[in-house]
């Protein structure tokens, strides 16, 4: 964030970030500053036009939110990103010194080869001699200097593989949830096209809910709250094909992509989640307290292009609503 604002400007977006998070009831801890302030500035579009979307749409704005808008568009320039640059900075650098090198010593050989070629004389033996003996050293010295450059290049291809790789890991890292190792939102949409444009038919949205979490948090703590998020989250995945798509949608909140799965099949899959989620014990490592049963709602629905991924999703926690206002722990389908 860097701003070239007055004093009275830095002011102003100063008071709109505090009523921002005072509005929206969130600790005015560093992350959340930040995006608040980079909202209030209106000088980040990805981040405003991602916070009204979610006012508008009738979403809670958490500190989950404002974590993810945080790890998405402000801080782009990570631990992980860092390295990358400097490996593949490592391999261009070591690449140019070495083809450099080659091409100098390729012009200095091409040289001696067309003085010694001038200078062969088949009437003086002795001197024709001599420059083929400088000729011989010369092909000899061109050749260990193609040779380095061949395993120079050998080992620039190994480490562009392995920086290949970091890309990729680095890549697969941004697009999961770092808590619960779930997709995170930012997967959704272009997952969806893909489906869409490959006419998968019948895709199912389970909108899941941990139920009474926020009292469980207050009596146990966000520390083993978030270990308890993090197991549900897991087995919530475990139910799911490796072609579902289970994301972290808020705080305790997921949402499952299912496709090619009919209305019967996302309701038995969501209820198998549920009895699932049931079945888990959960005991305190310091104390050996065994913790409450957790149990989750669950609200299903399918994806209809005609109202879109979002429309999609609200039907979906409407159903969740209608489970949790129903008794909680059980499968809604609208």
């Amino acid at each position: 964030m860097k701003y070239q604002d007055t004093i009275e400007q830095a002011e102003s977006k100063l008071q709109k970030t505090l009523v921002f998070l005072k509005q929206h009831r969130l600790a005015a801890s560093p992350i959340n500053y930040s995006v608040a302030y980079e909202y209030a500035s209106g000088e980040n579009d990805d981040i405003v036009n991602c916070i009204n979307k979610d006012i508008n749409d009738g979403c809670i704005i958490d500190s989950f939110l404002m974590e993810e808008l945080y790890r998405q568009f402000i801080l782009s320039s990570d631990e992980s990103s860092e390295k990358v640059v400097q490996h593949a900075s490592s391999i261009i650098n070591s690449t140019q010194r070495h083809t450099q090198k080659a091409q100098r010593d390729s012009g200095h050989y091409a040289n001696i080869l067309d003085e010694g070629l001038l200078l062969l004389n088949d009437s003086d033996p002795e001197s024709s001699k001599l420059v083929i003996e400088k000729l011989i050293k010369a092909t000899t010295y061109a050749k260990k200097t193609q040779q380095m450059l061949f395993k120079a290049l050998q080992q620039a291809q190994t480490k562009s593989n392995e920086l290949q790789q970091q890309i990729d890991d680095l890549h697969a890292n941004r697009q999961l949830d770092a808590l619960t190792g779930l997709y995170n939102r930012s997967v959704m949409s272009q997952t969806v096209d893909m489906w869409v444009n490959n006419d998968t038919k019948n895709i199912a949205a389970l909108a899941i809910n941990l139920d009474h979490f926020k009292q469980f948090n207050d009596n146990y703590g966000m520390t083993i709250g978030n270990v308890i998020l993090s197991k549900v989250a897991q087995k919530v995945k475990s139910y799911v094909s490796d072609s579902g798509l289970p994301v972290r949608l808020a705080g305790e909140e997921f949402l499952v992509l299912i496709p090619d799965a009919n209305p019967v099949t996302a309701k038995e899959i969501a209820e198998k989640v549920r009895v699932g989620v049931e079945k888990l014990q959960f005991i305190n490592a310091k104390n050996k307290e065994r913790l409450p049963k957790i149990t989750v709602s669950i609200g299903v629905t399918e994806y209809c292009e005609k109202i879109g991924l979002d429309g999609t999703i609200q039907k979906a926690t409407s159903a969740l609503r209608m489970a949790k206002a129903t008794g909680r722990n059980r499968v809604y389908t609208d």
